[in-house]
């Protein structure tokens, strides 16, 4: 697999990615209302960046 194509599979995927993100997001603003799914969004992607910038530890296996 050349490196083009798996650029193009990786963008693919962050497209469909963020599609269903988006549809999933007005989903749930049909059934709980805007207020509840913006503060849901803010305290989901708060959560990401949380856990991405956590310092990661190393485990010594015994």
């Amino acid at each position: 697999m050349s490196a083009l194509s798996r650029s193009a599979g990786r963008l693919l995927g962050a497209l469909g990615a963020t599609a269903l993100g988006v549809a999933f997001f007005f989903f749930i603003i049909g059934v709980f209302g805007q207020l509840t799914s913006v503060i849901a969004l803010a305290l989901f992607i708060v959560l990401t960046l949380a856990i991405s910038r956590r310092g990661q530890t190393e485990r010594r296996q015994p």
